[in-house]
């Protein structure tokens, strides 16, 4: 058969039908949908727009007698669309909400939707929506298979995450505690769900805990000690509020740094320069160091050892490495010299003479005893006067007053002075000592 004659068969035999539907009162037309995503991507906690196509491919029109519709799935709310028809068709202009319009298509007739809808900050996995097109009884549609669309896309999640650490000061001193304020935050535009916030309270730092309060709906945070590692549940707009109070090491030095960061395996920051906060501190030692002297006794004998207790303390808070003990001993002492001992950890301490001058390294909480041993000049008169001094060039002292000692009670006491004889003197009391025994010795007789 030639293919002219088979062309003119086909249109007769439609030419057939569709008289007969028309005689039997019902139109035989095709219609059909499609449904796309216009969007790039599809985040939760942002909009989406679909574009939505209805058409007729005939070969009759369908005029007033078809229906559009797309209920919008769960996961998305706040949905608005608009219409605009080709020539000769309708549609409702615009509308909000699910879609169910009755439109009239012409052959070849098209009814564009573009609906825009936003989409839940908590949906994952993938975004399914379904539009469809029907007639009514008036209509045969001879393929139904073009009459349903659905557009699929993944959700992509992101949210800005953000933390911030401080504990409100540039300088902190060892030896005391320290108090962080941590603040977690997610400002969206999707829910998270497993936020890791870490910080790891490294050395000086030590003995930390945390307590915690969450406010719009965030979960997970804990009230602990050790280093902290939450894993939140982080609705858009959530937050935590940490406060870490950890003690500093009382030896440590320089700076005090510690970082707090938060993080999340699942889903993308789009500002990830906030993920991280450091607060820094200038370590400024301050301890109050303090000395004692005494030689226990308030009157002293010239010509006589004298003999000094020197105590040197470190009371804290923080430990000192130059702690310079000093004491001259000026005249009228003499020829000193002394043995020491330390306890609490402290060291530099020596067993020497002369000069005292010890650079000591003192913990919070350590001393040096000194007991220290000087001639006193035989001619010397008044009061005897001695002072011993402790200081540090590195650290600073919180209580100055106790850092110098002074022993001045002991008051010198004149010799008694005992008369010397020449050798003339001396026999002429030898002398008299004896004619005074004979004089005793003849009384005696008579």
């Amino acid at each position: 058969m030639k293919t002219t004659t088979w062309l003119a068969l086909c249109a007769a035999t439609i030419l057939t039908l569709t008289t007969v539907n028309i005689r039997a009162g019902t139109l035989n037309t095709d219609l059909s949908i499609v449904k796309s995503v216009i969007s790039a991507t599809a985040t939760p906690g942002e909009q989406i727009t679909y574009s939505i196509i209805a058409e007729n491919f005939g070969p009759n029109d369908a005029a007033g007698t078809t229906t559009v519709t797309d209920a919008f799935a769960a996961s998305l709310s706040n949905c608005s669309w608009s219409c605009t028809a080709s020539l000769g068709s309708s549609c409702t202009a615009a509308g909000g909400g699910n879609i169910s319009d009755v439109v009239s298509l012409l052959v070849s007739g098209t009814a564009t939707y573009t609906a825009t809808c936003d989409i839940d900050s908590a949906a994952t996995g993938n975004l399914g929506n379904t539009a469809s097109i029907a007639a009514d009884a008036s209509v045969t549609d001879p393929d139904l298979t073009n009459n349903t669309s659905t557009a699929d896309i993944a959700l992509t999640p992101s949210a800005d995450l953000s933390i911030s650490k401080t504990d409100n000061a540039t300088e902190h001193t060892p030896g005391t505690p320290i108090t962080y304020t941590i603040v977690a935050e997610n400002n969206g535009p999707s829910d998270v769900g497993d936020a890791l916030v870490s910080d790891n309270f490294a050395a000086p730092l030590s003995n930390c805990s945390w307590t915690s309060v969450a406010v719009g709906g965030a979960t997970g945070n804990t009230n602990d000690s050790g280093n902290l590692g939450d894993t939140l549940g982080m609705p858009v707009g959530s937050s935590v509020t940490y406060t870490a109070t950890c003690d500093v090491d009382a030896a440590a030095t320089g700076d005090l740094s510690n970082t707090a960061t938060i993080a999340s395996a699942l889903v993308s920051d789009p500002t990830p320069g906030n993920d991280s906060a450091t607060d820094v501190n200038t370590l400024a030692g301050s301890a109050d160091l303090s000395i004692s002297k005494t030689d226990n006794q308030i009157e002293h004998m010239p010509g006589t050892p004298i003999s000094y207790v020197i105590v040197a303390e470190n009371s804290g808070p923080s430990a000192v490495g130059d702690a310079i003990v000093n004491d001259p001993f000026p005249a009228p002492l003499q020829n000193c010299s002394w043995t020491s001992s330390a306890t609490g950890g402290a060291s530099g301490n020596t067993n020497a003479s002369g000069v005292l001058n010890d650079t000591l390294s003192m913990p919070v909480g350590s001393s040096v005893t000194y007991n220290a041993i000087c001639d006193v000049q035989l001619g010397a008169l008044g009061t005897l006067s001695n002072t011993a001094t402790i200081s540090s060039a590195s650290t600073s002292d919180p209580n100055p007053g106790n850092e110098s000692a002074t022993d001045s009670d002991t008051a010198l006491l004149a010799p008694i002075a005992v008369p010397t004889l020449g050798i003339w003197s001396l026999l002429a009391l030898f002398a008299a000592l004896a004619l005074l025994g004979g004089v005793g010795l003849s009384r005696r007789r008579v």
